[in-house]
């Protein structure tokens, strides 16, 4: 949708300019998330977690009543974009403390292994989301090719409506309530909820496993989508087609994950996909070069998507690495540092590097990106509480085999 987004609210320029200002309004979401996660973490970790996932549904679907009704470049000008990219900004300062959220309420009321499966449930249901409104944008702009996105924006607003107000209807976490009932809410800072020695290792593994997901998702969505324009002649309508396609790949990659997670660690799973994964970022300059039709790039695109996939199924892992008070403001953090880092570096790093270098620049920036995964990966320490559950069920099981 962003492709419709650029055409209407930003002027007509060169290809070049085309591809920078695409690239500011992809990064534009993710400026204000650090932010976002000190302020929608602290509400979590004092208050609950709860009342910050309506607070931020909530904040999600005014933007996009706003964005809308909004005119476009034609009729208002510089107050177009400027709208716009401050409703997309304020959705990224927003959308952190609901994905967080989200992830951190079910981690703390399920147990391993059922909880790596429940928390990729999680991503895939934010994933789907994503793959339902290019779905729902598709359709309407195929009945209506000028205003149909207006549409599509309308209904996204009113499923957060109805996602706020069922949400209000859950119970707060157990583990929450247990630390507010002992009275370790009170009293505290946002300086007492930040990274301590004791889990600042875990904090900037999780950024750096984080981090990949920018890169891979601009290269899928953003940089194959322009060749596909630029060389195939795709209209807008069909590129949202052929993304929605690419969306729907990777949710069913999510979900082969979260049942892999109910069999097999989930660390080892992120090592072996993160070593396929750099094989593959090799090649790249290769196979997008021996492309000849649109259904090659539909392939690279679903190579990129399935062997990336960020921490999915650990996350659970990785929360709970993370005192529950703090836990919540932490998470937040590192994942919203994750996004501003490499976004910024994404967006506009591909760009110049595909201007002066070609694909040879997008796979170095993949590589590199690829690098700290890994190593991020091998250096993450699991906290014991998230190894006993699964010892325990081990045990349990054997015990009932043997009775």
């Amino acid at each position: 949708m962003a492709v419709v987004l650029n055409e209407i609210f930003f002027p007509k320029t060169d290809p070049y300019t085309t591809s920078l200002i695409a690239a500011f309004t992809f990064s534009s979401t993710y400026i204000l998330r650090p932010l976002g996660a000190l302020f929608f973490g602290y509400l979590g970790d004092l208050f609950g977690r709860k009342s910050t996932i309506i607070i931020t549904t909530s904040i999600m679907a005014f933007c996009s009543f706003t964005i809308a009704s909004l005119p476009p470049y034609e009729a208002i000008g510089i107050t177009a974009p400027i709208v716009m990219v401050g409703c997309r900004m304020l959705q990224g300062f927003s959308s952190i403390g609901e994905f967080v959220g989200a992830m951190t309420y079910v981690t703390e009321t399920t147990k391993p292994p059922k909880t790596y499966f429940i928390t990729t449930l999680v991503a895939f249901f934010t994933n789907l989301g994503s793959t339902f409104a290019l779905a729902i944008g598709a359709f309407f702009l195929l009945i209506n090719p000028q205003n149909g996105w207006r549409t599509a924006f309308y209904f996204g607003s009113a499923i957060a409506v109805v996602g706020s107000i069922a949400r209000s209807q859950l119970r707060e976490t157990p583990e929450f309530s247990q630390e507010y009932v002992r009275g370790n809410t009170k009293n505290k800072t946002l300086i007492d909820l930040l990274p301590s020695r004791r889990t600042r290792r875990n904090f900037f593994c999780y950024l750096g496993v984080e981090c990949l997901r920018p890169m891979y998702f601009y290269l899928s969505f953003i940089y194959i989508a322009a060749i596909l324009r630029n060389s195939y002649g795709y209209t807008t309508s069909e590129v949202i087609s052929h993304n929605f396609g690419i969306s729907l790949i990777e949710s069913i990659a999510m979900i082969a994950y979260g049942r892999l997670g109910l069999r097999h660690y989930p660390m080892s799973i992120l090592k072996i996909r993160g070593l396929c994964f750099l094989g593959f970022a090799f090649l790249l300059p290769w196979l997008l070069g021996m492309a000849q039709y649109p259904w090659h790039l539909f392939a690279i695109q679903c190579g990129l998507l399935i062997l990336g996939e960020g921490a999915c199924p650990a996350h659970a892992l990785f929360i709970r690495a993370f005192p529950a008070i703090g836990r919540y403001t932490q998470a937040s953090l590192a994942y919203a540092l994750s996004r501003i880092v490499t976004t910024l570096t994404t967006a506009y790093g591909c760009a110049l590097m595909g201007e002066y270098f070609g694909d040879v620049g997008i796979t170095i920036l993949l590589v590199v990106f690829i690098g700290i995964y890994l190593i991020s990966v091998f250096m993450f320490k699991p906290s014991t509480i998230e190894k006993m559950p699964k010892t325990v069920a081990i045990n349990s099981v054997s015990s009932r085999a043997v009775a």
